[in-house]
């Protein structure tokens, strides 16, 4: 028991934290062909956190004495995030340049403030899940976008980026649905479409159906679809 709780701790203070990476502002694509073979490309912003004011955020002092709180909230968060501290510069930075160098990454640039600019693209076949972002050194991934193929054929794609964001049962009057990330999510596929809850449209191809998911047009549940791929 003793040991679980001594887990729990850092973890508790992670979530406390949102020392999660989550989307900003962005455009992304994944085009899966009949057989399984993709294409994904997100171009825009990713956050560490999220630094809205009311969300629970817990703040601590600039210069934390050692054994303090402070000090110990830090090092867990370092902890379960292979060492990112998101109250210091040179760790975020170092983080950026870490990223940068893996493959797929094409451009990763920090503007300051938890804020940074990427460059992503990848291509493979579903012939086991994707997820995007995947994070290694992380204990928790909040992934924005996951492709899990099943024993069935069929394929269960699944948008966070662009989820809604949890009621505030607090405010008063009616509220403006919103979403986690700010954005466009386009899937393009040749592949029969099983279910989803986006906007359909045909294709530049015969036989390509196109299925989109935005930002503007808030979502009521989280955004997905199930696609069959051919035998």
């Amino acid at each position: 028991m003793i040991a679980i709780r001594t887990m729990l701790a850092p973890l508790c203070a992670l979530l406390l934290t949102g020392c999660l990476l989550i989307p900003g502002e962005f455009e992304a694509e994944m085009r899966i062909a009949a057989d399984g073979a993709f294409d994904f490309a997100y171009r825009g912003q990713i956050l560490i956190g999220d630094d809205s004011s009311d969300r629970g955020a817990v703040e601590t002092t600039d210069n934390p004495q050692p054994g303090s709180f402070d000090t110990q909230f830090e090092e867990a968060i370092a902890a379960f995030t292979g060492g990112l501290n998101p109250n210091d510069e040179a760790t975020i930075i170092a983080f950026a340049e870490e990223l940068e160098a893996r493959r797929g990454w094409n451009s990763v640039e920090y503007r300051g403030d938890g804020l940074f600019d990427v460059d992503y693209a990848s291509s493979g076949r579903l012939d086991q899940d994707f997820l995007f972002p995947v994070m290694p050194d992380f204990i928790l991934n909040f992934p924005m976008l996951a492709a899990v193929p099943r024993d069935d054929g069929t394929v269960r794609i699944v948008i966070s980026a662009l989820m809604p964001e949890p009621n505030d049962d607090d405010q008063t009057g009616p509220a403006q649905p919103e979403t986690i990330g700010n954005g466009t999510f386009t899937l393009v596929t040749a592949a029969p479409i099983v279910s989803t809850n986006g906007t359909v449209s045909d294709g530049d191809v015969p036989g390509e159906r196109i299925i989109r998911w935005s930002s503007d047009d808030p979502p009521d549940e989280r955004p997905e679809a199930i696609i069959r791929l051919a035998p």
